[in-house]
């Protein structure tokens, strides 16, 4: 929200050179940023980055490899982002983040909800009424509010629109393996 823009970005950029510092193998103690899974991964990862760089968004700050072994991206935030921008409408899969700017509520959920993706949502607010609300309003799947990534296994998993099939986790994912089929027997009524 633009009356907090300067020091949420402040904070942010600070948290992203923390995990910046402790890249390395994601099974050593004290990791916060691992590699890429594969070199395809870490080359349209690389990919997005160039191509948001060409549609004018400004790299904040990473935008670049991360050593010189393995698929490390250093992690990236871009600002002076527009909706319509392919790093904005896209799932990136790395450690890349767009920023937008916005004035009231109703922009933030009418911008978030344009797109055709909709796995999950992060709503950070100091009034409940307001996060409660607008995490409705958001369509995605999973909506976390104060927090982000933190699943609870009986609760469903699981996108809107182009993001996901079916449900993980809870009796909604034993749903989604699950075929029903009614079986009456008859064992007393002779016909």
């Amino acid at each position: 929200q633009e009356g907090i823009y300067d020091q949420f970005l402040g904070k942010f950029t600070e948290e992203t050179k923390v995990r910046a510092a402790a890249a390395g193998d994601p099974f050593a103690q004290g990791t916060l940023h691992g590699p890429q899974v594969s070199k395809t991964q870490f080359d349209r990862v690389m990919e997005y980055i160039d191509i948001g760089k060409k549609e004018g968004a400004t790299v904040h700050i990473g935008g670049e490899r991360h050593g010189q072994e393995g698929y490390f991206v250093q992690p990236t935030i871009f600002t002076e982002c527009k909706p319509g921008m392919k790093i904005v409408r896209e799932e990136i899969f790395g450690p890349v983040a767009v920023i937008i700017k916005f004035k009231t509520e109703e922009e933030a959920v009418e911008a978030a909800n344009d797109t055709t993706y909709g796995l999950a949502c992060s709503v950070f607010s100091q009034n409940g009424s307001r996060a409660l609300r607008v995490a409705h309003q958001l369509e995605a799947g999973t909506a976390w509010i104060n927090c982000s990534n933190s699943t609870e296994i009986p609760v469903a998993f699981g996108g809107y629109k182009q993001s996901g099939i079916g449900r993980e986790l809870g009796q909604s994912a034993i749903d989604t393996y699950t075929q029903v089929k009614g079986v009456h027997v008859n064992i007393g009524l002779k016909l």
